[in-house]
């Protein structure tokens, strides 16, 4: 889980550091010029990643709707979680 969460951040940190390696690319050349900072397009592309990285998760992962389920269920004495059997339904 942390990972994800690591993974989203990253993500999201992306445009701010693509920005601050320009500014520091052309400091020299931009000097006391520098523009302002496009805080509300970093920010909304940042977001646009990571709601990119939520679809593509979503569309690509995850177990196949085709199957039998399997409820919860107790066998010699333990607990086997619910699951979904490959194969048609029944």
């Amino acid at each position: 889980m942390i990972r994800e969460i690591l993974l989203r951040v990253l993500l999201f940190a992306i445009p701010f550091a693509l920005y601050g390696l320009y500014l520091f690319l052309t400091r020299r050349r931009l000097g006391a010029n520098a523009p302002d900072t496009p805080w509300f397009w970093l920010i909304v592309s940042g977001l646009l990643l990571v709601i990119a990285s939520f679809v593509y998760v979503g569309l690509t992962e995850g177990d196949g709707t085709q199957g039998q389920y399997v409820p919860p269920h107790e066998v010699n004495g333990k607990v086997v979680p619910g699951h979904v059997e490959p194969g048609a339904p029944k």
